[in-house]
């Protein structure tokens, strides 16, 4: 029986021409004659006692995507030379991305039936695929939407679920600000209950939460809705938003091109996703956090000793 092209029980590695490859009687489970040594017995031990037999991968799932190098799409492996969305080269795949020449990114949105050239309110629909990167055919339709129909609201998961990751990865600083600032504000008088129930203040301070506590109580409730209601309209322009945020900075790159073709290295300066940015913005969460619990302290300390 032909293994290759499969991996080895053991070690994991793929059988290649030429490897010495043994197969377990029981369960038909290949390995490499020196990993079968090793262990003295079958790495799939455990289908022996249920009967199960060793089947061979599909070829279509243990063949890996090619990852674009430019548009980061996952290419089939039968696309061996070009990407199917940009029609980058993989033999470019060893170039930084800094390197690449904006002529390589020649987006076929003809594919998925939109036109690369229409005019998106100051550009293509070419240029913002380039800019959002990854999820393309997610945003390019819902843009499109917004752009044909005048469409402002749309519903984003991901804004949904964490808005402040969502914005910092998509280099959107100013609305994650916003966000983490008004959310930290929002939970103010719910800070102030827990810490009041967990002794960090003074008698004189509790006294003074104790005396307004139905007051803190409301007012927690309020903010606690406001900002579910405030997360459910992030999400709601969430898309129209970073639709704005794209077409503002492709123009402002255009302005710094020297020629029609955009400057790619700007492109990608301020496009696509960067993911440490979450870590950031957890970061800034965090210092905003213990800042306005310092303040807390410090306000009803005032009021205590006046």
């Amino acid at each position: 029986m032909n293994f290759i092209g499969e991996k080895c029980v053991f070690c994991g590695e793929v059988f290649k021409e030429g490897d010495d490859v043994v197969v377990c009687p029981e369960c038909g489970s290949p390995h490499h004659r020196e990993c079968y040594k090793k262990e003295n017995k079958c790495a799939n031990i455990q289908m022996h006692t249920t009967g199960e037999k060793w089947k061979r991968v599909k070829v279509e799932e243990k063949a890996e995507k090619k990852v674009c190098p430019v548009c980061k799409f996952p290419n089939n492996p039968t696309d061996a030379k070009n990407c199917a969305v940009c029609g980058a080269s993989f033999d470019d795949s060893e170039i930084d991305e800094e390197e690449v020449e904006p002529e390589t990114l020649n987006i076929n949105l003809s594919r998925t039936g939109f036109n690369p050239d229409e005019d998106m309110g100051g550009a293509t629909l070419k240029e913002i695929s380039m800019f959002v990167g990854t999820n393309t055919f997610y945003y390019i339709p819902v843009f499109k939407r917004m752009k044909d129909i005048g469409s402002k609201i749309s519903f984003n998961l991901s804004c949904f679920i964490f808005p402040s990751f969502y914005f910092a990865n998509r280099k959107m600083w100013l609305w994650a600000m916003i966000y983490t600032f008004i959310s930290v504000i929002l939970k103010i008088p719910a800070s102030v209950l827990i810490m009041a129930e967990s002794g960090v203040f003074s008698d004189n301070m509790l006294s003074i939460i104790y005396e307004n506590q139905g007051f803190i109580e409301s007012l927690e409730s309020i903010c606690g809705w406001g900002a579910w209601i405030f997360r459910l309209l992030l999400c709601l322009f969430a898309n129209w938003i970073y639709f704005k945020f794209a077409l503002r900075n492709l123009k402002r790159i255009r302005t710094h091109s020297d020629n029609e073709s955009l400057n790619l290295n700007l492109v990608l300066a301020f496009g696509g996703v960067k993911p440490i940015n979450i870590v950031i913005i957890t970061l800034i969460t965090l210092s905003l956090s213990l800042v306005s619990m310092v303040g807390i302290t410090m306000f009803l300390n005032i009021i205590s000793l006046s």
